[in-house]
């Protein structure tokens, strides 16, 4: 039989080029190459032996991020990296980092910015921070992220504070997406009625949050009232409809209602979650490195005036506007016809529909003003989704940082001890049963023999 160290020796450079190997995958493999069966047991020790001869102790991982604070400074230039233990016993507690090559780029992004946070597998568990804007394409682009010993209020007020010393400088107004709407849903009280009755009440708040004018959401909201319970009309009083109802929302949403990006950034970071705190910190720091330079070199081929999907989308608009009749007001004011009539104000940027205010994009109306107007469209659209803001938003690059030597100088981990943080398990059994989701029932049990609920065939007593 081949023990676990075997095994190790086998796969290590495996473990190197892909972390996230299954112990099953292994053990196909090895039967492939080298006509082996090996057991489920030595494959999974031999693999933990080879993430410890790749990636090293774990305890000994959180001591390296003083070494690699330092690093991140001196070869990324303008980069925000904080590294913050607990006060006398120098205990890891959290660690910030935002390369400069993101930092730079987010000049030239929507200004949206997601947060979220995704638990850790790793010995000492913990928490992944991120925050993540849009680049002009629609794309994710990650600005910030860091490691926090538990999600707790003090650890994201620590995180938002160093986003703000980012932020603040830009002097943009950048609107923060933490609850989508879905979460909100999530949230909603069970109101005692059956799954059809829930499921209407879900898609009038739904309704509600993504009504565009206020006529739209008072309907909504009208109806919501009548079906639901007391326990939902006391929910939407809670809620600030400033918030979550794109009707009242002041600033500018840019068409986006959940919290998507950020989770694409988790499932994209996902392989590195049962990692050491540095190789994990490093592997999304090379990920990221790769990603900036293949979306640079792709928008050096782009010809376009617009990012590729807002040309797209700028395209459809026009197609669809073409035969509608428009009426000029004066030089800036239109009446469009369509299913019904709208004004626009191309001076203001603002459309009756309220599409444009939302989205920061022309809509369908304001399309068909402009071209009544013979201007370009192209002059009505925010600079953030062009070609050449997403080509800027990528111009500085995140640089590698070499760990030849790492921890012999004097800034290096060997000065500063720094322990991991204290973990312990959840209290009470772990548990065995699926947490249902909002709305799901149980099919009620039903005789094959009676065809009557609340007992089986083997203890059915029916005269038949």
């Amino acid at each position: 039989m081949m023990r676990s160290r075997v095994v190790s020796s086998l796969i290590v450079d495996r473990i190197r080029a892909k972390p996230e190997l299954k112990p099953v995958e292994i053990i196909h493999e090895f039967k492939d190459y080298y006509g082996i069966d090996i057991s489920y047991y030595h494959t999974w020790f031999g693999k933990q032996l080879a993430k410890l001869d790749v990636h090293g102790d774990e305890s000994k991982s959180f001591n390296e991020l003083v070494w690699y604070a330092d690093a991140v400074k001196e070869t990324n230039t303008g980069s925000l990296c904080t590294l913050d233990c607990e006060a006398g016993i120098n205990r890891f507690r959290r660690f910030f980092v935002s390369f400069g090559g993101c930092i730079a780029g987010f000049r030239y992004c929507i200004p949206l910015l997601f947060i979220d946070a995704t638990f850790l597998k790793s010995k000492y568990k913990g928490q992944l921070l991120c925050a993540s804007g849009k680049n002009g394409n629609q794309g994710f682009y990650p600005l910030a992220f860091g490691v926090v010993d538990s999600e707790t209020e003090e650890n994201w007020t620590w995180f938002l504070q160093h986003l703000a010393s980012i932020l603040l400088p830009m002097g943009r107004v950048v609107t923060f997406s933490r609850t989508a709407i879905k979460n909100l849903i999530s949230k909603y009280p069970k109101s005692g009625y059956g799954k059809l009755l829930q499921d209407r009440v879900i898609n009038l708040f739904s309704r509600c949050a993504y009504a565009v004018t206020e006529e739209e959401f008072k309907v909504a909201m009208e109806e919501l009232v009548i079906v639901g319970s007391s326990k939902v009309k006391a929910f939407i009083s809670y809620l600030s409809r400033d918030h979550y109802a794109n009707a009242f929302f002041k600033g500018m949403r840019c068409g986006e209602m959940a919290n998507s990006l950020a989770e694409s950034f988790n499932n994209w970071v996902g392989v590195f979650r049962d990692l050491p705190v540095l190789p994990l910190i490093e592997g999304i720091r090379q990920k990221l490195m790769v990603l900036n330079s293949q979306r640079r070199i792709e928008a050096e081929k782009w010809t376009t005036v617009l990012c590729p999907e807002m040309e797209t989308r700028l395209c459809e608009n026009v197609e669809a506007g073409r035969t509608w009749a428009v009426r000029r007001s004066n030089c800036t004011v239109f009446e469009v016809f369509a299913d019904y009539s709208v004004m626009v104000d191309l001076e203001q940027r603002t459309c009756s529909c309220r599409l444009w205010q939302i989205d920061g994009f022309p809509c369908t109306h304001v399309v068909a003003a402009i071209l009544a107007k013979r201007d370009s469209v192209y002059d009505y659209v925010e600079c953030y989704y062009k070609t050449d803001f997403f080509r800027k938003a990528y111009e500085s690059p995140i640089f590698p940082i070499p760990d030849v030597g790492k921890g012999l100088g004097s800034n290096g981990f060997a000065a500063r001890v720094v322990l991991p943080p204290i973990t312990k398990g959840p209290a009470g059994r772990p548990p065995t049963k699926r947490i249902k989701v909002f709305g799901e029932f149980k099919r009620p049990l039903k005789c094959s023999r009676c065809s009557v609920a609340r007992h089986n065939r083997k203890t059915c007593k029916a005269i038949i």
